[in-house]
């Protein structure tokens, strides 16, 4: 990685080569006429960590009336993020919509057993976290290409719909690959250094890096944010969004994902429109049936 970090142009970073070996399927069931499967494949980006990181897992909901159109779903992190998600999966098929809700590393079956869901994700380096993001991003492009396989067979248009990391993962990957047609952002923000810095829920973490590192390793974090972290910042991909239409959903009284971080993201995407809901980062998705609509009316509206 660090040979290609310096690169003029940030989605260069994201590049890959695509995965030959088509994905292992297998059928779980029908639910108020959606046909639910689970798919199996290796990543494209080798993380040298625990071995279950690198395969992908993911939750395909096929509608049994006709579709031309693929979500793609990511889920925010931790447990809680990780279960909520399959809602907003499932009412896109219910609507007509193919959707496919992709497993984020260091979740579900891709983590060691008895570790927590979102445990390793987070680290305190740079290049761990771009390497992070960047399987990420990966993995969703990998999605894609299948989509032309006939594992997602006649798929016209392809959606993204990202919730808290799911929604910064999504933003980078529809900066990076034209393929996505439209998305939508829940709980996403923008400014990595800023929310450190700046966010109550990383109270902590800005507490235990006082604590360990000196003043001259708190200037070189601030420089390795010029260098690197840059290339896991929505705000470097917004840019690359247009023309193509965005829609977001934030909390009033988010204390994750504060007010700056989600308007430093909608201004980065000069196509993105945003509603504010009054809730917290835990509590927005008490809206989860108003949004799924929206979202939907989003997707399948013709501009």
């Amino acid at each position: 990685m660090s040979n290609i970090i310096y690169l003029n142009d940030p989605r260069e970073v994201y590049r890959y080569q695509k995965v030959e070996e088509p994905p292992a399927i297998r059928f779980l069931g029908d639910k108020k006429g959606v046909s639910e499967f689970e798919i199996e494949f290796n990543s494209a980006v080798k993380l040298p960590v625990v071995k279950e990181v690198n395969k992908v897992y993911a939750y395909y909901f096929k509608p049994n009336e006709p579709s031309n159109s693929l979500c793609i779903v990511l889920h925010g992190h931790g447990s809680r993020g990780f279960s909520s998600t399959f809602y907003f999966a499932r009412k896109c098929a219910q609507n007509r919509i193919k959707s496919v809700l992709l497993t984020i590393p260091f979740h579900g079956k891709r983590k060691a057993m008895g570790v927590t869901d979102g445990t390793g994700f987070f680290v305190l380096d740079s290049i761990g976290m771009l390497n992070r993001f960047r399987q990420s991003v990966v993995d969703v492009r990998t999605l894609i290409d299948f989509s032309g396989t006939g594992i997602f067979e006649n798929v016209e248009k392809t959606y993204i719909l990202g919730v808290s990391l799911g929604g910064m993962i999504s933003s980078i990957a529809m900066g990076v690959d034209k393929r996505i047609q439209k998305g939508v952002f829940l709980l996403a923000g923008g400014d990595i250094e800023g929310m450190f810095w700046k966010s109550i829920a990383m109270l902590p973490l800005r507490k235990y890096v006082y604590k360990v590192a000196s003043g001259e390793e708190i200037k070189e974090t601030e420089k390795e944010y010029e260098r690197i972290d840059k290339l896991y910042d929505p705000l470097t991909f917004g840019q690359f969004i247009y023309p193509r239409k965005v829609l977001m959903f934030n909390g009033m009284f988010d204390y994750v994902i504060p007010r700056f971080a989600s308007e430093k993201l909608k201004k980065s995407i000069s196509t993105a429109k945003i509603v504010y809901l009054p809730a917290g980062h835990g509590s927005l998705l008490v809206y989860r049936k108003f949004i799924a609509d929206r979202a939907i009316n989003f997707f399948t509206r013709e501009e």
